[in-house]
């Protein structure tokens, strides 16, 4: 098999989709934020990220979006031993596309950036101010960012994931 690279090595704060950012802060409002009010507590996690929003929308100096579109992305050592995504059978499901709210990427050898494959998760989306993400990038870097088409294969992906549209009534299934 041909060997093509997934990765490439990034420095600074330029943003491109695909990009990914290690123990990066989200933001959790609490379960009981009043509306009312103007103050809360809220609590940071880091999490492993990885950028979704268009490139074109984060250009240096010509955004078109004030916040930056995150996704999950899990270690595979961190699934949960008896889910089914952590099975041979579940990877191999959400490989071949077939679990939508999921995405492989592929595992990295890229010197002192050894990763095994990861997973993406559609369900889990955060949304950071853009200068806050810019700042973020200066400290992470050097970074990974997937390259293209796995770039664009992610985003795909991503897009299939949220236009799914559930019939009221579907086609019986043929016997």
């Amino acid at each position: 098999m041909a060997e093509y690279p997934w990765f490439r090595i990034v420095v600074g704060n330029a943003l491109h989709q695909g990009d990914i950012f290690e123990n990066c802060p989200v933001f959790l409002p609490p379960a009981e934020l009043d509306p009312e009010s103007q103050e809360a507590d809220f609590v940071w996690e880091k999490r492993d990220l990885i950028v979704i929003s268009q490139s074109c929308d984060l250009v240096l100096d010509q955004e078109k979006v004030s916040e930056v579109l995150f996704c999950s992305v899990w270690n595979r050592a961190d699934l949960p031993p008896n889910s089914h995504l952590a099975s041979a059978k579940g990877l191999e499901d959400a490989r071949r596309g077939n679990l939508p709210g999921f995405h492989l990427i592929a595992n990295c050898v890229q010197p002192d950036f050894i990763r095994d494959v990861r997973i993406v998760d559609f369900r889990r989306c955060y949304s950071l101010p853009i200068a806050f993400v810019r700042r973020q990038a200066d400290v992470a870097s050097p970074r990974l960012a997937l390259l293209p088409p796995y770039r664009e294969h992610l985003s795909q992906a991503y897009a299939r994931y949220f236009m799914r549209v559930g019939l009221p009534v579907d086609i019986p299934p043929f016997r």
